[in-house]
């Protein structure tokens, strides 16, 4: 029983290692502005994985209830992940120069990835809140929306505060790690 409930859980803690990762490399850059891409194919990888695992659940969820909106959700939230990794690994190949991260503020590609991955975050809390109680974690509940809300903010405001991006990929990765324990109580 524990191998199934960490099965459910392993995509959403590794997101969140994924997202620490992310927010620890963001660091490096704003401190060094040098970008090595060693870091990015282990990211990737565990990008991947997690995304993976996370979309079984919700095929497991659809199974188990028959919901529509897991139906749904479970491809949109598929396609909605493989499409923000292509467009941030065509953005990522056509940097020739690396810029300090406040020039990447207003970027088109980081704006379309921020959207993207906003109903992407909405979606997959809107299916948690569904299927677990709101009442023991509507604080989580506020807190994935202030990550939500705070990494839309980042490729805003980038350019006057650079730690903002860290500081938001932090938050998402508490989030991420709340939103996997959260499913110990599920299914």
């Amino acid at each position: 029983m524990e191998a199934e409930v960490l099965t459910r859980q392993a995509g959403f803690f590794i997101s969140a290692l994924t997202t620490l990762s992310l927010a620890i490399l963001s660091i490096e850059f704003i401190l060094d502005y040098k970008l090595s891409f060693f870091p990015f194919s282990f990211i990737i990888v565990l990008y991947l994985a997690g995304l993976y695992l996370r979309n079984q659940f919700w095929r497991k969820a659809w199974k188990k209830d028959r919901k529509t909106l897991f139906r749904y959700s479970y491809v949109i939230i598929w396609i909605l992940g493989i499409a923000l990794l292509l467009i941030f690994l065509y953005f990522g190949s056509n940097q020739i120069v690396i810029y300090p991260l406040s020039h990447y503020a207003l970027n088109f590609y980081l704006l379309l990835i921020a959207l993207l991955w906003t109903v992407y975050s909405a979606l997959e809390l809107y299916m948690l809140d569904n299927i677990s109680s709101l009442v023991k974690y509507r604080n989580a509940n506020y807190l994935s929306i202030a990550a939500i809300l705070l990494i839309d903010l980042s490729f805003l405001l980038m350019n006057h505060f650079v730690y903002i991006l860290p500081i938001s990929l932090l938050l998402l990765s508490i989030s991420t790690l709340i939103s996997g324990i959260r499913l110990k109580t599920i299914y």
